[in-house]
């Protein structure tokens, strides 16, 4: 990690609200984007600490592609492999 770069919780809107609260300073996200990347800050992004591969059945999953992409290609058809993420 580069340790000239500082790091804020606060949303770009949640720091345009407190100079306005605290200091009587308007400024649009905009600003607030251009200060930030001035003063070399960055936002704090969340991450996932807990590991969720321990499920008994997830290899259920892979072994039922296996055999479906088996069954497809003895067919004579294509099989096109994709990797997605689940959206909330």
């Amino acid at each position: 990690m580069d340790e000239a770069i500082k790091w804020t919780h606060l949303r770009r809107q949640q720091i345009a609200d407190l100079l306005w609260e605290e200091e009587e300073i308007q400024v649009s996200v905009t600003v607030v984007d251009q200060l930030l990347d001035k003063h070399d800050f960055r936002r704090r992004k969340a991450f996932k600490a807990k590991a969720t591969g321990d499920n008994p059945q997830r290899n259920e999953q892979f072994e039922n592609i296996e055999k479906l992409v088996e069954t497809y290609q003895q067919a004579g058809n294509p099989v096109m492999s994709m990797d997605t993420k689940k959206k909330s």
